[in-house]
C-alpha cells in the first residue's frame, strides 16, 4: 500500500508542474494565432497587386477581406479592379458583391455593376446605383451608396425598399449602430411607406 501511495504522490507532484506549463503553451499559441497581420482593421492589397495597378493593369476576379474597427468581418468579390485615371488612390470595381457581418448578428449584402474604391479613405462608393439586402428582411434598390470600411457604416440616397412592414422609399438612408449597438437601416427625408397588411389586419 505504501508503494502505491508513493507513486500517486509522485504523479500528483509532476502534474502540478506539467499542467501549468501546458496551459502556458496553449496560451502562447492563442496569442500567436490572434496576432496574425491579416486581422488589421480595414483592408489592404498586397504589394504585387499595388504594383499591378500602378502599371495600369487590372486585377481579375479579386477578393477583398477585412474587418471593421469593431472586429466585424467583411468579404468583397468582383469581376475586376482597375486603376482610376489620374488618381492613384482610386480604383474602379466591376461587378461588385459584398457581405458585411456585424457583431450583433445582423448582416448586409451589397451588389453593384460598378463602384469606386478609395484606398486612402477606405471607402467603397457606387457609381451608378446598386442593391442592398439586410438580415431583417429589407431588399432595396439605391441610387448611391458609400460604405466606410473602417466602421462598417453605410449611407446613400434615393432608396426604394421592400421589407417586413411594406414598401418604403426615401431620399436618403443610412446604416449605423443604434443605442443598443445593433445596426439599423434608417430612412430619412421624404419618407413614404405603403404598409403590407397581413391577413389578420385586413
Amino acid at each position: 500500500m505504501a508503494r502505491g501511495h508513493d507513486t500517486y504522490s509522485r504523479v500528483v507532484a509532476w502534474l502540478k508542474i506539467l499542467l501549468p506549463l501546458l496551459a502556458l503553451a496553449v496560451l502562447g499559441t492563442v496569442f500567436l494565432i490572434t496576432s496574425d497581420d491579416g486581422f488589421e482593421v480595414g483592408f489592404n492589397f498586397s504589394q504585387s497587386d499595388i504594383d499591378t495597378l500602378e502599371a495600369g493593369s487590372f486585377l481579375s476576379e479579386p477578393q477583398i477581406n477585412g474587418i471593421t474597427e469593431r472586429g466585424e468581418p467583411f468579404h468583397i468579390v468582383a469581376q475586376k479592379i482597375a486603376p482610376e485615371k489620374d488618381d492613384p488612390n482610386m480604383v474602379v470595381v466591376t461587378a461588385l458583391s459584398g457581405d458585411f457581418n456585424f457583431a450583433s448578428g445582423g448582416w448586409v449584402k451589397i451588389t453593384a455593376d460598378t463602384a469606386l474604391v478609395d484606398l486612402a479613405a477606405q471607402t467603397v462608393s457606387f457609381q451608378s446605383g446598386g442593391q442592398l439586402e439586410t438580415s431583417d428582411g429589407n431588399v432595396a434598390e439605391v441610387a448611391s451608396l458609400t460604405v466606410q470600411m473602417l466602421t462598417g457604416e453605410m449611407e446613400g440616397g434615393a432608396i426604394v425598399a421592400d421589407g417586413p412592414i411594406g414598401h418604403i422609399s426615401a431620399d436618403d438612408f443610412r446604416i449605423e449602430a443604434n443605442g443598443s449597438e445593433n445596426r439599423v437601416l434608417w430612412f430619412e427625408n421624404n419618407v413614404k411607406v405603403v404598409y403590407a397588411l397581413n391577413e389578420e389586419g385586413r
